[in-house]
């Protein structure tokens, strides 16, 4: 494994962000269970409440997360007062360095700060994504028992509660 990343930031998306990020890959294992940031962009750009966050390495872009909010989340939920989160990718030459983890530990103060009306945290992850599942789960995220069909099969819902 290499040398793990220290300082790992999550900022909003900015066009200068944009050539690194078409620059990322993702093997083809994840492909079902991840969009690329390209392909995530476009569609934050036909939604507004899609919001794009990208993950910062020493102020160098190495993942990406989607954050949505409003109407558009009632295949996930009906309650309004949460975000889920989409699109959540390291790029394929950064993994094994920490990077999803830490990026998953500040998330909540990142979605508190930006989303002060929300409560919560949720995400469909694959039934069969058993990396991500752990993932998820060792940074806070709590299975909800609920069952959905996404895109890639069957996904599991996971919530992640802002206020304790």
């Amino acid at each position: 494994m290499e040398k793990e990343i220290e300082t790992i930031t999550l900022t909003p998306y900015l066009p200068e962000h944009l050539h690194q990020l078409s620059q990322f890959y993702s093997p083809g294992t994840q492909t079902p269970f991840s969009a690329l940031p390209e392909e995530s962009l476009k569609d934050c750009r036909e939604d507004c409440d899609r919001h794009p966050i990208v993950i910062l390495a020493n102020g160098i872009p190495v993942g990406f997360i989607v954050l949505h909010i409003g109407e558009n989340i009632a295949p996930f939920t009906s309650d309004k007062k949460v975000k889920v989160l989409s699109g959540f990718l390291v790029d394929q030459k950064h993994l094994g360095k920490g990077i999803a983890k830490k990026a998953l530990q500040i998330l909540p103060e990142f979605a508190k700060g930006n989303f002060p009306n929300k409560d919560s945290i949720i995400l469909a992850v694959g039934v069969m994504n058993m990396i991500a599942k752990m993932l998820y789960s060792k940074s806070g995220f709590q299975d909800t028992g609920i069952q959905k069909e996404g895109r890639s099969g069957l996904m599991e819902m996971m919530e992640y509660r802002l206020i304790r």
